[in-house]
């Protein structure tokens, strides 16, 4: 039943990108604590959140890009990093890794479901020129539906996939990796504020610049 809370919960937070809202639930350092509560550990929660909003700080939609999924990240490595070894910072740092390629593998099937919401826009706009306008409210719902319903079966399959692929990975590494994996537990935030700071100074640059022009 955690799972499918978990890819429940993790479902809305992947809609409230673009699909729906944009309430800023999606944010690692909102949505990683959440699960860490349910899965028994909400520090670790809050601190895997808090080093991917800093990591990924830049990644945010904006037009036509499709972004990955960050919410994604810190979703899935809280729940890999509370469930299977909680406690272990090193396994907290190698869930966040093992995270990143299921977030790239919801992009590409993120551009498939909105090459179908282009088929269901030219499905209502073929509507309203019969003066059927009825199929704009179910367009608008089946596009939020069909949005909610891809990402809660991808969570499942990462969820569980990804899961044992932790445990498999954790099992066979070298004890010098694993210490390397804990040291970074410590240097990630660190890492993560600089990405920060470059992004701060980009900004004030931008509007210098702006100013002058």
């Amino acid at each position: 039943m955690n799972i499918f809370l978990v890819s429940f919960i993790g479902a809305l937070c992947s809609a409230d990108i673009t699909a729906f809202g944009q309430f800023m639930i999606y944010r690692p350092i909102f949505c990683a604590p959440i699960i860490g509560f349910f899965s028994g550990d909400a520090i670790t929660g809050l601190c895997i959140g808090t080093i991917s909003e800093l990591f990924w700080i830049k990644t945010i939609p904006m037009g036509v890009a499709v972004i990955i999924d960050v919410s994604m990240i810190a979703i899935l490595s809280t729940f890999w990093a509370c469930t299977y070894f909680p406690g272990f910072k090193d396994a907290a740092i190698l869930s966040i890794l093992l995270a990143i390629p299921f977030a790239y593998l919801y992009r590409w099937i993120d551009i498939l479901g909105r090459k179908l919401n282009v088929k269901i826009m030219y499905w209502v706009e073929g509507g309203i020129k019969d003066i059927k306008n009825w199929r704009i409210e179910i367009g608008i719902w089946l596009g939020l539906l069909l949005f909610l319903l891809r990402a809660f079966l991808f969570y499942l399959f990462a969820i569980a996939v990804g899961g044992k692929l932790l445990c498999d990975i954790y099992a066979v590494l070298p004890k010098y990796i694993l210490e390397g994996l804990a040291k970074a537990w410590y240097l990630f935030p660190v890492a993560g504020f600089g990405v920060a700071y470059n992004l701060t100074n980009i900004r004030a640059l931008f509007l210098r610049d702006s100013r002058n022009d």
